[in-house]
């Protein structure tokens, strides 16, 4: 018997919203500085601050919002939404698109009152309080959809804060919304371990030389052995899912990258800032 899901099991991921938050102003994200203004008002804590994961947030990001918008697909449901401004950017440069952000209650209040601080929420953006564990929660975000098309589900940075029977759950949850029609998962999440080495080496402060480690003071959910060990192992899950995987490089966004210019590297330089980090298309496994 699964034990009862409730809110307050995964509050401790919210502050990873914060510390992601923080790298985009180095990025031409939109409203990157504007959301980041938006929390420090609510406090910001200095240990969250990490420059030195621009260059994979702004990959994941760009990737994502690449691949779905190249599907077609003109609905859209990003689960953990968190603290960017993409969906909104999106929103307003089409307005056929329905675009829901879904994340936990004081993820989504908080989100709300940054965003009408600096500007008008469009008409075809939506937000759903909810628990992405909970197959009920998401269903509270179909009024905004027309059923009968594809959806696009979206996420990035929740998956590998959940075990392994919290990611079945997910996963789960996921093909039922995009076996509707034939909807697609764009994400990060399935990134296997082997990432977190390079990262560690990347990204670590002068302070700790790992920092994996330094992420489990923020969060008690940053669990290096809840990761996939490698492609073999997420294919073999996914696949036990009825879904199929096609795998993106995270390199695939040099070309698109603005920290990259910002920051005065080369391709070379910022290849071992992405080396062995996917942004994934996941379909359901009958599909041609």
């Amino acid at each position: 018997m699964k034990k009862r899901i409730e809110n307050a099991d995964f509050e401790s991921i919210i502050p990873t919203a914060l510390h992601t938050a923080y790298p985009l102003i180095f990025t031409d994200i939109p409203y990157s500085q504007e959301i980041y203004n938006g929390l420090l008002k609510y406090g910001f804590d200095e240990k969250l601050k990490n420059e030195k994961l621009v260059f994979e947030l702004e990959a994941r990001h760009k990737l994502i919002d690449k691949f779905v918008l190249e599907s077609g697909i003109n609905q859209i449901l990003e689960m953990a939404s968190g603290f960017t401004g993409n969906g909104l950017a999106i929103c307003q440069n089409n307005e056929n698109i329905k675009y829901v952000e879904f994340d936990l209650p004081q993820v989504i209040k908080k989100k709300q009152e940054i965003l009408k601080s600096f500007t008008t929420i469009p008409n075809n953006m939506f937000f759903v309080e909810g628990n992405a564990l909970r197959y009920g929660d998401i269903e509270r975000a179909f009024k905004y959809f027309d059923l009968t098309k594809p959806i696009a589900v979206i996420n990035q940075g929740l998956l590998r804060y959940l075990n392994f029977e919290e990611k079945q759950i997910v996963t789960e949850n996921v093909y039922k919304v995009i076996s509707k029609a034939n909807g697609i998962w764009v994400t990060c999440d399935f990134t296997p371990a082997k990432f977190i080495q390079a990262q560690d080496k990347q990204v670590s402060s002068k302070e700790s030389s790992n920092y994996n480690e330094e992420l489990k003071k923020i969060t008690d959910r940053n669990n290096v052995s809840w990761r996939f060990k490698d492609k073999n192992d997420v294919e073999m899950f996914l696949g036990k899912n009825n879904l199929k995987i096609e795998w993106h490089d995270f390199t695939e966004s040099i070309p698109l990258l603005s920290s990259k210019i910002k920051y005065g590297l080369t391709d070379e330089e910022i290849v071992p800032y992405l080396k062995n980090a996917y942004v994934s298309i996941i379909d359901l496994k009958d599909n041609v």
